[in-house]
């Protein structure tokens, strides 16, 4: 009977209902932009907001500028970190360490297009002023775990590096908290981020595709450079100071 029942096992678990892997895309109202998060059932992934693209695409990711300084650059995802950094470094800002674990104060459960969640008070590390704490809603919903995933490849490292944009470390904590807690389903307020809609239609696989003409870490390396002697040179003409 043992014997019979382990042979027939392999049978019975093909025909059983398991639930299919689907494309999964999540639209964020983020400020005045929108936020597109796209999931394909095979794990490539598309992040956008404005002209800033992420795509992983095969197990390798790759990092669009659509607008920065009137041209269009496209690299591999860490070449394109060291790149942002470089010209913070170039424009005389420090990136910030990586923000370390948030403080997390539960304040009521909430429900956004059916999907249930809980919303926390979230305290960066080292504060205590009320108004350096911000709320977010997290779901821990399978539904919108893909799209937990992506949001935070696209935006580890990329948001240590526009620390100085971020002076209260709110949006680091808010990422930080995403690990543990989901995927958001709002992060300020309804006009800060807020999840707008969730579609599980099919997704063309060119939504994922391998942005055309990667630049090379030394053409970003020069690009950088041609750039900082450009700002340097418009100090001297407006009379400032290198």
């Amino acid at each position: 009977m043992r014997k019979r029942l382990a042979r027939a096992l392999p049978i019975l678990l093909a025909l059983a209902p398991w639930p299919a892997l689907a494309d999964v895309k999540a639209t964020y109202k983020a400020g005045i932009d929108q936020l597109t998060v796209e999931v394909a059932d095979n794990g490539d992934a598309r992040v956008q907001i404005d002209d800033l693209v992420y795509v992983r695409h095969g197990g390798e990711e790759y990092v669009t500028f659509g607008k920065f300084d009137g041209m269009a650059i496209s690299g591999q995802r860490d070449d394109m970190l060291e790149f942002v950094r470089a010209m913070f470094r170039a424009a005389g800002k420090t990136p910030a360490p990586p923000a370390a674990a948030p403080r997390l104060e539960p304040l009521r459960e909430t429900e956004v297009l059916g999907l249930k969640g809980q919303v926390w008070r979230i305290w960066p590390e080292g504060k205590d002023d009320p108004a350096a704490s911000i709320e977010a809603a997290f779901s821990d919903s399978p539904r919108l775990a893909p799209v937990n995933r992506a949001l935070r490849s696209a935006a580890t490292g990329f948001f240590d590096t526009f620390a100085p944009l971020d002076k209260r470390g709110q949006f680091r904590a808010a990422l930080a908290a995403m690990a543990e807690k989901g995927a958001p389903l709002m992060i300020g307020d309804a006009k800060t981020v807020q999840l707008l809609a969730i579609d599980f239609g099919p997704i063309a696989p060119a939504r994922f595709a391998v942005p055309k003409d990667l630049a090379s870490p030394e053409a970003l390396r020069s690009i950088a450079k041609e750039m900082e002697e450009k700002r340097q040179e418009e100090k001297r003409t407006w009379g400032g100071t290198p």
